[in-house]
């Protein structure tokens, strides 16, 4: 057997491209804040993302109640989950009303959404806080949507 110590690779071509690769703007691409408002990042969410996150939570039972509208079984589950998304949107509301929070805005829903938002893992912008809310709510109405489609394909 031959023990011959290994050759080392050949990595000029990577290198280039390395080199060409750091000609370029590598600068991180951050979001632009608006600053002028607040220096300070907002730490609670506008009331409109909750009126957005309750809409697309009612049109999800809408699309619910649409497909089954025939069903007296699922249309009771339907007036069930009803009022657990009124306790679900409720309850906050309840107790900023009984800590006495004061439940108006003082900054437009534009200004939140450019303005900084802090949650636990740092700052991000209000438009990223909102998506961050409605997303999986948005993915399940779609989804709901195309089931309904099928459901009444089939039908």
């Amino acid at each position: 057997m031959n023990a011959s110590l290994a050759t080392p690779l050949e990595t000029t071509a990577f290198e280039a491209e390395l080199e060409a690769a750091k000609s370029f703007d590598t600068s991180p691409h951050l979001t632009v804040i608006d600053g002028s408002q607040s220096s300070k990042p907002n730490q609670s969410l506008h009331s409109a993302v909750f009126k957005t996150l309750g809409a697309v939570n009612a049109a999800i039972l809408g699309v619910f109640w649409w497909t089954f509208r025939g069903d007296g079984e699922a249309l009771f589950m339907i007036a069930v989950s009803a009022i657990y998304l009124a306790a679900y949107l409720g309850t906050p509301y309840i107790m900023n009303r009984a800590a006495k929070i004061d439940g108006q805005q003082t900054k437009s829903y534009y200004h939140f959404l450019r303005e900084p938002f802090e949650t636990w893992t740092g700052v991000i912008t209000g438009r990223e806080a909102l998506l961050q809310v409605i997303l999986i709510p948005s993915a399940i109405l779609i989804a709901v949507i195309g089931m309904s489609f099928i459901i009444g394909a089939s039908h």
